[in-house]
């Protein structure tokens, strides 16, 4: 786009409403499928009593992603050598820390969760002093192409929706020459009720759930009226002056073809620009402050999304409870119909014939323990008119059962159940083989969703991550590379490596990451294991590569292991020719 010089502030709210034009419509219909998926019902007041949507939601995102077993593979696609491969196998191996400790790697599970809930997932990655991310809802962003499926510079702009609270916006302007006049203007715009669930604000996050997080003002809270919410998802209660402080800002992202690279702004309302009105950039790649721009962040954007079930021509993808909300209901349906003729039989009606009269007193007397009735017709007679349950009646709730397993592709075995007519392993592992397909495919998607943002986290490592990383790699590949500081102090894996020391920003530029071999899906780490091990017994790779393709505890001592154990084989193959050698010179000698 071509980002105009005058009126920037009728330019971004233009943007900023045309990206949200779908916003309501897109809450609404996320709302009804987080009732299905926490309820089981799109009323929460009246839930299912066998929620399978949740159990098969459940199953599917555990099987499309698991964050325990996520690693990183960083690769040089020109040359490779020993010196960058051991440098990218502990950066690797940094980045995966990085995920555990800032939890981005459970956060990447809820975004799957989202995803089949909603149609997409959507993460926000930043940088304070540190690593965070957080979860952005859906209905709390917008698009400015809705049929165009990725957030690149096609998109041209898209905005973030936020409610923040007075003090983080005091945070946001806190540097800005215009910050009287801001704290001033933003009293109009603080009000309650802004029905979004994402606080995330640049600053900092109020992290909150729910699908009405706050209540109205001046509302009466279910606790207030003695009533518990026992049914539903919990929902966060904010104190009313907090919620009274609150604003929306709205964080515009456009692409800039002068610059080319996104732009940046923030505004809450109509005319309070905080971010863009004096200085146009990206904040992920240029340091206003110090006036540094990173060439490795510039065209980057702090957001990743995951797309289980995606559309060709619409951003948003497409929901998993879409095409489970009628088997649902027909579950619900049948169950409560089975109810009723469970408790029918249970509790009969009672038929009086030929009887003068009867009221509910006298009934009840007769059908309490002991009880009894007279009348004065010597041929009236009472009798129970018992509802007989078809034997067969369960076999429609197991058929709907099938059904939702059908759609999601999840049989018994997918599931770790039998399976009916399974006789050996093989035949299992044949079963496993045929319904894989599906999974794969899904698979792949989350795991190039996973592999941008972990390339997003190791572009945003070279520039602010300053941490020393220790490589050991042979000395004769090292040079002038190795540290003599860190070898005085260093335990050596094993004989003839030496350290060297580096940072992410000391990785070539044209490094590739990925997501090593389906490891981000449980479903096939054992295939993963399996041909792993057996590529190591036909020769095609060496106990190293095994290590590192294959899940296992402290991998970085099991390779330091066995880097003694290649070394001390060298060293005695060595010794044996030495000694081979001696003994064929002491022969010459003698001959002659």
């Amino acid at each position: 786009m071509i980002i105009p010089t005058r009126n920037i502030n009728r330019f971004v709210r233009e943007l900023v409403d045309h990206c949200s034009s779908t916003r309501q419509e897109r809450k609404d219909r996320g709302d009804l499928y987080t009732n299905y998926y926490s309820a089981g019902s799109d009323n929460v007041g009246n839930p299912a009593f066998f929620n399978k949507i949740f159990a098969s939601l459940d199953d599917l995102e555990s099987l499309l992603y698991s964050p325990l077993s996520l690693r990183f593979t960083i690769g040089d696609p020109d040359i490779p050598n020993v010196l960058h491969k051991a440098k990218g196998r502990v950066a690797a191996s940094h980045i995966r820390s990085i995920c555990r400790q800032t939890e981005i790697d459970s956060l990447i599970s809820q975004a799957v969760t989202c995803s089949l809930v909603k149609g997409i997932g959507i993460t926000k990655t930043l940088y304070r002093n540190g690593f965070s991310a957080s979860l952005v809802q859906p209905e709390a962003f917008g698009v400015f192409r809705e049929n165009h499926t990725k957030l690149d510079t096609d998109m041209e702009a898209f905005v973030h929706t936020m409610a923040i609270t007075k003090h983080q916006f005091e945070r946001l302007v806190a540097n800005n020459r215009d910050r009287e006049e801001l704290l001033r203007k933003a009293k109009a715009y603080m009000r309650p009720g802004t029905g979004l669930r994402d606080t995330q604000a640049q600053a900092m996050s109020i992290v909150i759930g729910g699908l009405y997080p706050f209540s109205a003002a001046g509302g009466v809270s279910n606790a207030q009226r003695g009533v518990v919410d026992w049914m539903s998802q919990p929902r966060p209660t904010l104190d009313p002056s907090v919620e009274h402080d609150m604003m929306l800002l709205d964080e515009l992202w456009v692409w800039d073809n002068k610059r080319d690279d996104w732009a940046c702004f923030q505004i809450v309302g109509d005319d309070m620009l905080i971010m863009g009105r004096y200085n146009i950039y990206n904040p992920l790649s240029y340091d206003p402050i110090n006036n540094i721009h990173n060439d490795e962040l510039q065209g980057s954007h702090p957001f990743s999304t995951y797309t289980v079930n995606p559309l060709a021509d619409y951003f948003w993808g497409w929901s998993e409870i879409a095409k489970l909300m009628l088997l649902q209901e027909a579950i619900n349906s049948r169950i409560v119909g089975i109810n009723r003729m469970l408790r029918q039989q249970e509790d009969p009606a009672t038929k009086l014939t030929g009887v003068s009269g009867v009221n509910q007193t006298a009934l009840s007397r007769f059908r309490k323990p002991g009880g009894y009735y007279s009348d004065s017709n010597p041929n009236a007679k009472i009798e129970n008119n018992a509802v007989a349950v078809p034997p067969d009646t369960w076999n429609a709730i197991h058929e709907y059962e099938r059904m939702f397993d059908e759609i999601e592709g999840l049989p018994p075995v997918a599931k770790g159940q039998g399976e009916a007519g399974v006789r050996s392993a093989q035949h299992a592992e044949t079963l496993v083989r045929m319904f894989s397909p599906r999974f794969k495919d899904r698979a792949l998607l989350i795991e190039r969703d996973v592999a941008r943002q972990g390339a997003l986290i190791l572009d945003m490592g070279k520039v602010y991550d300053k941490r020393k990383l220790v490589a050991w790699a042979p000395e004769a590949m090292v040079g002038v590379e190795k540290d003599e500081d860190v070898l005085k102090f260093a335990v050596t894996p094993a004989k003839g490596l030496v350290p060297v020391v580096f940072t992410l920003g000391d990785l070539p530029d044209n490094v590739t990451m990925a997501v090593d071999a389906h490891s981000s899906s449980p479903a096939f780490s054992m295939d993963a294991k399996e041909l792993a091990f057996a590529l190591h017994r036909i020769g095609a790779m060496s106990p190293s590569d095994v290590v590192e393709h294959v899940d296992t505890p402290d991998p970085d001592e099991l390779l330091a292991g066995i880097m003694r154990r290649e070394v001390a084989q060298a060293e005695a193959m060595e010794a044996d020719r030495a000694a081979g050698a001696q003994k064929h010179a002491k022969s010459a000698r003698k001959t002659h």
